[in-house]
């Protein structure tokens, strides 16, 4: 973007959501590591300094994923982002939906226009997506909430996006109002906190990444089929607020928890 061939960050959120999903936590001795740590990032830019941005620019990012899965062995893609509700006709929607049958678990932020009904963005709103709101604090009042404009059940889980610290962008391609924005923590500067959903969707898409790891065969179904199974219901929660529940992460990965001598449960 921008003509710029090298990797750049002009407003700090994209950098913040790897880091979750897949950060090594190197400048803070491993305290500030991701979920999957190990996992290789292929990172699309398709917003601009403000965080927004067209959805040609978001299609196209799709497209480059499918197109190029094979060659960069691409299993698990997160869309930290939303745009209002329009329906499964939405382009984004279809986007998501060829990519998810071309074998990619897309993981998508449910939106941070909550607490009404019906705020799940776009293209959270996908029947085939992995949709993520927030578990835990103020986090939780704003996470979009389902039902959809379609009359789907969304969030499909949920998972910890509130004063989550992450990693910090390159501070010289910020301008001096974003950088006023931003909440560093104690005196290391390579990290920020941030909150939103936008936090909770790369916390399931580096836990899918270290499913995957353990078990490549895995389809994207099987992976969505995973998380239901293995999702702990919050009590006194909506299911329109929290989907299957909260992603437990330890009972993911565990073989025994759901999926046994190549027979999933029923």
């Amino acid at each position: 973007m921008n003509g710029r061939r090298y990797p750049y960050d002009d407003n700090a959120h994209g950098t913040h959501v790897a880091g979750v999903a897949a950060g090594n936590g190197f400048r803070s001795g491993g305290r500030y590591a991701g979920m999957a740590s190990g996992a290789r990032i292929a990172a699309l830019k398709v917003l601009d300094r403000n965080g927004a941005g067209a959805a040609a620019d978001v299609l196209a990012g799709i497209r480059w994923l499918i197109a190029n899965r094979e060659k960069y062995g691409v299993r698990v893609a997160n869309l930290s982002i939303g745009t209002p509700d329009a329906g499964s006709n939405d382009p984004l929607v279809r986007a998501v939906e060829a990519a998810w049958d071309a074998g990619i678990v897309v993981v998508i932020a449910a939106g941070n226009d909550g607490p009404d009904l019906s705020t799940v963005t776009s293209p959270g709103v996908s029947r085939k997506a992995v949709t993520v709101g927030v578990s835990d604090g103020a986090g939780a009042d704003i996470s979009g909430r389902g039902p959809t404009l379609d009359c789907v059940v969304k969030p499909d889980v949920v998972a910890p996006g509130t004063d989550i610290v992450s990693c910090f962008a390159s501070r010289p391609y910020l301008s001096r109002k974003r950088l006023s924005e931003l909440r560093f923590t104690g005196g290391d500067a390579g990290y920020v906190v941030m909150s939103g959903t936008s936090m909770a969707a790369p916390f399931v898409s580096g836990a899918v990444a270290l499913l995957l790891e353990k078990h490549p065969e895995l389809t994207p179904d099987d992976v969505k089929y995973a998380l239901k199974r293995c999702a702990r219901p919050i009590l006194g929660v909506p299911k329109n607020r929290q989907g299957w529940g909260l992603v437990d992460v330890e009972r993911l990965i565990s073989q025994e928890a759901w999926y046994v001598r190549g027979q999933r449960f029923t």
